[in-house]
């Protein structure tokens, strides 16, 4: 009965609702190229997985680190000190560091990434060895 009257409004010109639209098959929509996938026997169902199975996935796979060596890091990490600025004096404090969310004290190293975004320097390197991702922006940190 819902069909019909879905069928009914969209042949009267009417638009469906939301929840309409799943009552049809996906192919009067999507076209025939929706009907065959041609990766179907390539996908993973990792949420049905039992733990066994998922540990021998990770030894097929193996390590995939998208971080970066130390010395890459020191060479592309702009550093400098922190000091407070009048602004954050008078308007309570800066913000903290978005990894540890400790505040920054004067004189301390401050990494500071292309994004303009900043860190302390020992927090920033430890998370582009894992990552070469911005922890806030997540845009490219480093460029190599």
């Amino acid at each position: 009965m819902q069909i019909r009257n879905a069928l009914d409004l969209m042949c009267r010109g009417g638009n469906l609702r939301f929840e309409d639209v799943f009552l049809f098959d996906r192919s009067l929509f999507f076209g025939r190229a929706d009907l065959y996938d041609r990766h179907r026997d390539m996908r993973l169902d990792v949420d049905n997985m039992s733990y066994e199975e998922l540990l021998a996935l990770e030894e097929r796979i193996g390590n995939v680190s998208t971080g970066l060596d130390e010395a890459t890091i020191l060479r592309c990490l702009r550093q400098q000190k922190y000091s407070p600025c009048k602004l954050e004096v008078e308007s309570a404090e800066g913000e903290p560091c978005c990894i540890c969310r400790e505040d920054y004290s004067e004189g301390e190293d401050i990494g500071i990434l292309n994004c303009k975004h900043d860190f302390h320097t020992a927090c920033i390197k430890q998370w582009l060895m894992i990552k070469n991702m911005c922890p806030i922006c997540k845009t490219t940190a480093v460029a190599t």
